[in-house]
């Protein structure tokens, strides 16, 4: 009993109302045009509009219909009566019968007349006459029944459900009380199941279904069909009804059923040859894209499903196919031609098949025509039976000889060809001329041809052999025969008749191509360049061994591998191959094919497309491992890089030598110039020596910066030590202390990532001094100076980062002179413009590189990189 006290009589009485009523309406030729749910249920069969609804009838399992309802339904048509009402009989059940009304409909706006069809069914004749009146029998309706029967107020809260539940979900009727009727239903669906509960609340009375997913007690989503009507204005009702039904098996059915449908729609629409498929009323169940396109069997009428075959049949012919068909269901196979000739007047013939279709019980339950256009090949043939001449002159070309034999008289007939063929004189005597032959053929086929002729001529087998000749001008030809025998009424071999052809130069090229084929087998084997062939969608047919390796796989793996995947496709590399190869049919250059380790390979290859026998495209690759070569560019390139850096810095040398000592001796000698010999104690003079011994200092120290650089670069294999950036960090940092504090500076170092290194310790601490003096000496006078030491490694170095937050550079301006000799960028600080030339000499003399990024104002930071030492 539900919360409400709604009555159980009153609700069911409603919930049954008008569903046994269904209605439908036929034209004024007895074409059925509309039909509703209710009727579907009463006639099952029915499954399409625009049938006759007496052809549709007598496909049922109603009886007498025929004399009482069409009679009455012609009188109605006919408007003989207005309104005609009987009752039949069902014939499946004897206790049912059905109440059948109807009704002259028209509507000179539609230009339509026709009738309208109600069909009810009655109450059981056998069932008892007694209405149950009691709310008991109703409730063992509902809990007896296989559908879970709900009520829920206007909020969609639960306020009864019937026992089924239980058995559908695994909930008790009290665990679904009081819940939302969203709340079980599975994400996915929650929008269209509230837009379904909206429809319900704006449409009072209307009965709403929907199929969603629905999770049970043990979490898993089952489907459901649910019927909803709202009754919340019903006074006796006052909630919204709901019943629902599971329908997880005819859901996976449906599914199964799609994926076979379009499984078979792909097989059927993908070919050619028409198909057209009938069940057992000879309906059309379905046809394929070839049968719609061009209806090569029926073409009355445009093909669809549902409709019988013989409404497409012209009406002289439908007796002939019922025929046929009555011999298709009697398990026969049968084929048949038929001629159409289509609106430009062309003449087609087609060549049918009808199939018988079994189920899986081995009965017959359809048709399956195949139908194929034969049109070219019937021309062919009567072109031949016009043209024996053509075939006489075929046999020519060919050099077909052709012998006819009786065994019975030993006569023989053959061709002009035969005996030019077996280069064997014409003789007139048969008995001669056979064991002539017989003695010609090579002794080791002697056996093999009389078999063969023999069970030809016995068991009327047909034969295909070869065998070798010997001819009278003492050459052995091989001969290809085919022949067959010809059998009277009672099986006795009257004619034997054989082809003769001289294959010997075919034999021969085969024997040549053979070995041709061995020696390229061989080559493609042994091969040092890999040889890869494959189609034009990207398959490998084949690779040999030299590529499998180059790319390290099997060759059973490599030919399950896409060529295009070998490729690095965003290259644009690849995008000029297949230009090149689409304008020229070939390609030569470089590329980097994929190794199976996922590291590209640089190869050099040659690709030609090729065509075979049968018109397919191959595309043919030689491949060349360029490894080694593309490594000695690189190590070339480098070198020269190298040398042209070497000599730059040799020409910059040479001037900068030149010019720096220039000045200092030249300054001697002006001094030298100007010193009185003649009074040594001139008091000039001792100003002159003083001046003197400044200059001689300066030449000094010029002398010594230029030995510096020529040790660091006539020095290449300095000796490397371990040693620590802590360490000498340390060290270096004790000689700009007191730089650092004159200028309230500030040193963070950051040595966490890695802190030793494979280097020159003497070279290293000359970097690290050169980088934090020019750090401190470049600082900005706006702010006291703060440097940042890192250090971290890429897979191939060793970086430190020297960051400072002093003048900065304006590298746009200064980049190609910031590491040339006795190079200044800020006039107004000491310095001789020596530490970055010094700095980067010693980089790159091991191997090192160093970059910088500076801005005006901010800063400047160095990245030294030292290479990681195998």
């Amino acid at each position: 009993m539900a919360s409400n006290n709604i009555s159980f009589l009153n609700f069911i009485e409603k919930l049954l109302s008008e569903t046994n009523t269904g209605w439908l309406v036929v034209d004024d030729n007895r074409k059925i045009i509309n039909f509703n749910g209710a009727y579907h249920q009463f006639h099952n069969l029915f499954n399409e509009s625009r049938l006759d609804i007496e052809t549709v009838l007598r496909d049922g399992d109603f009886k007498s219909f025929p004399d009482s309802f069409i009679s009455n339904l012609k009188r109605v048509l006919n408007r003989e009566t207005e309104k005609v009402k009987l009752q039949i009989d069902y014939l499946g059940s004897l206790t049912l019968s059905f109440s059948i009304s109807m009704v002259y409909i028209s509507s000179d706006e539609d230009n339509f007349e026709g009738a309208l069809i109600m069909v009810q069914k009655k109450e059981s004749r056998s069932a008892t006459t007694r209405k149950p009146e009691n709310e008991d029998f109703y409730k063992i309706l509902i809990n007896t029944s296989t559908s879970v029967y709900q009520l829920t107020d206007a909020a969609l809260v639960f306020t009864y459900t019937s026992g089924a539940i239980e058995e559908i979900l695994g909930y008790t009727a009290a665990e679904v009380l009081g819940k939302n009727a969203i709340e079980l239903v599975h994400p996915d669906d929650k929008e269209h199941v509230r837009d379904w509960l909206i429809n319900i609340r704006r449409q009072p009375e209307k009965l709403l279904t929907a199929e969603y997913r629905i999770k049970n007690k043990q979490g898993v989503y089952i489907w459901v069909e649910n019927n909803a009507r709202n009754m919340l204005s019903d006074a006796s009702i006052k909630a919204i009804v709901m019943s629902f039904r599971n329908i997880q098996t005819k859901k996976v059915a449906d599914d199964a059923l799609i994926h076979a449908e379009q499984r078979l729609s792909l097989l059927l629409n993908n070919t050619e040859e028409s198909f057209i498929l009938l069940n057992s009323r000879l309906r059309i169940v379905t046809y394929n894209k070839a049968a719609q396109e061009r209806s090569p069997f029926f073409y009355n009428v445009e093909l669809q499903s549902g409709i019988s075959v013989l409404d497409l049949i012209s009406k002289n012919e439908i007796a002939e196919y019922i025929s046929l068909f009555e011999q298709v269901f009697k398990g026969k196979e049968i084929e048949r031609e038929t001629k159409f000739v289509d609106a430009n007047k062309v003449a087609h013939v087609y060549s049918h098949t009808f199939r018988p279709l079994f189920n899986s019980q081995e009965d017959i339950h359809g048709v399956f025509i195949t139908s194929t256009e034969i049109t070219e090949r019937k021309k062919l043939t009567e072109e031949v039976a016009l043209h024996s001449d053509r075939l006489k002159t075929a046999q020519k070309i060919a050099r077909l000889g052709y012998v006819e034999f009786d065994p019975a008289t030993k006569n023989f007939f053959c061709s002009e060809l035969f005996y030019e063929i077996l280069g064997v004189p014409e003789l007139l005597d048969n008995c001669r001329q056979l064991s002539l032959l017989r003695n010609m053929v090579h002794p080791d086929d002697k056996e093999l041809v009389k078999k063969e002729i023999q069970d030809a001529i016995v068991h009327g087998k047909d034969f295909n052999l070869e065998f070798r000749f010997n001819s009278k001008d003492g050459l052995t030809k091989v001969i290809l025969a085919m022949g067959g025998s010809e059998k009277d009424e009672f099986g006795k071999t009257v004619k034997l008749r054989v082809t003769l052809q001289d294959i010997t130069d075919s034999k021969m090229a085969i024997l040549a191509l053979q070995t041709l084929e061995s020696k390229f087998k061989s080559l493609f084997e042994n091969s040092i360049d890999g040889v890869i062939l494959s189609k034009e969608d990207g398959d490998i047919v084949s690779a040999n061994p030299a590529v499998c390796k180059m790319l390290g796989y099997a060759h059973s793996e490599l030919i399950n591998v896409k060529s295009h995947d070998l490729l690095d496709i965003d290259s644009s590399l690849v995008a000029n191959m297949a230009q090149v190869q689409k304008d020229t049919g070939s390609y030569i250059g470089e590329l980097f094919l994929k190794h199976k380790k996922g590291y590209y390979v640089p190869v050099e290859v040659t690709s030609v497309l090729m065509k075979d026998g049968n018109g397919n495209c191959y595309l043919s690759t030689i491949i060349r491992d360029i490894t080694d070569k593309k490594k000695i560019e690189g190590e070339q390139k480098a070198l020269t890089e190298e040398l042209l850096k070497n000599n730059q810095d040799l020409q910059q040398f040479s001037f900068i030598t030149s010019h720096n000592l220039r000045a200092p001796v030249a300054n001697l000698l002006s001094l030298l110039s100007l010193y009185n010999k003649d009074n040594p104690l001139d008091e000039f003079n001792q100003l002159l020596i003083e001046k003197f011994e400044e200059a001689t200092q300066q030449l000094n120290q010029t002398l010594n910066d230029l030995v510096n650089v020529l040790v660091i670069k006539s020095n290449p294999n300095i000796e490397r030590e371990t040693v620590s950036f802590t360490d000498v960090f340390i060290e270096v940092k004790k000689n700009v202390d007191n730089l650092l504090y004159l200028q309230k500076g500030s040193i963070k170092a950051n040595f966490s990532q890695v802190d030793q290194i494979q280097y020159s310790r003497i070279h290293l601490e000359s970097i690290f001094l050169n980088m934090l003096s020019n750090a401190i000496r470049y600082s900005s006078p706006d702010r006291n100076p703060e440097i940042k030491i890192t250090s971290y490694k890429t897979e191939d170095w060793v970086i430190v980062e020297f960051e400072d937050n002093g003048l900065g550079m304006d590298l746009n301006r200064y980049r190609d002179r910031l590491f040339g000799l006795y190079q200044r960028f800020h006039g107004h600080k000491e310095g001789k413009g020596l530490g970055l030339y010094m700095t980067r000499s010693q980089v790159t003399a091991m191997g090192g590189k160093i970059e910088v990024e500076s801005e005006p104002g901010v800063g400047t930071k160095f990245k030294i990189f030292f290479k990681l030492q195998d």
